[in-house]
């Protein structure tokens, strides 16, 4: 006898992981960063930040100080704690996509041993106050992440928090059969040493860093990854 069913097409899968060596990396990371500061001017190209390929006139966008970002290559360099923190997200990105690609895994026989995670692109961007980042995806890569890597005093889901918007197109009824629909955004907290992962399509942001009167900058890493498979690509 056929069974009932109900299928989920085209999920969206976000997920968060947490680093158990956050305590041990933080430090040495915020020094890395200053050191980097100190020897490179600001890549930010407007006074927001699209993506790594944006290259918005100085006539559309102010340039500011209340963000500064580093190149894209990060990840290059030899230094212990970020090759740390890119093993950390390299290891849960993989942890994402074989749950996502379950049934690909099945059907195309792909064996897990023979994926790895390739990064293309990481950078910090370190907020002071009133800095954020409008909605924009990222091209030419299938996974984006965000790690926390110093926060401030005042942490909460609406204050300089990675925001997420809806895929799907907009409910054109109010009924109750259409609330699974309505939510436009989702906004998640952030928390030193957590690390974000989500599909490149998902368009994202930040709310405003309101820092408080002496509070430190919020610092984070984002990440650009492919996942390969060594005996196709």
């Amino acid at each position: 006898m056929n069974k009932n069913r109900v299928s989920i097409m085209w999920p969206t899968y976000i997920g968060e992981f947490y680093n158990p060596n956050h305590l041990e990396i933080k430090n040495p990371l915020l020094d890395f960063f200053t050191q980097y500061k100190n020897l490179n001017k600001n890549s930010r190209s407007g006074g927001t930040v699209l993506s790594p390929t944006d290259k918005s006139s100085e006539d559309k966008y102010e340039i500011n100080d209340d963000v500064y970002m580093s190149k894209y290559d990060l990840h290059l360099q030899k230094n212990e704690s970020y090759q740390k923190l890119m093993k950390f997200t390299s290891d849960a990105i993989m942890a994402i996509v074989t749950q996502a690609t379950k049934t690909e895994l099945k059907s195309l026989d792909f064996e897990e041993k023979n994926l790895t995670t390739l990064i293309k692109e990481s950078w910090f961007i370190d907020y002071k106050k009133g800095g954020f980042v409008l909605p924009h995806t990222h091209p030419q890569c299938s996974w984006n992440c965000v790690y926390y890597v110093q926060l401030g005093d005042d942490v909460s889901a609406i204050n300089g928090s990675t925001f997420f918007q809806k895929t799907r197109p907009p409910s054109q009824t109010n009924d109750f059969g259409s609330e699974y629909n309505t939510n436009t955004m989702l906004k998640i907290k952030p928390i030193e040493g957590k690390l974000l992962v989500w599909p490149q399509f998902v368009m994202h942001g930040s709310t405003p860093y309101y820092a408080r009167l002496k509070s430190p900058n919020r610092i984070i890493v984002s990440v650009n990854a492919l996942v390969t498979n060594k005996k196709i690509n």
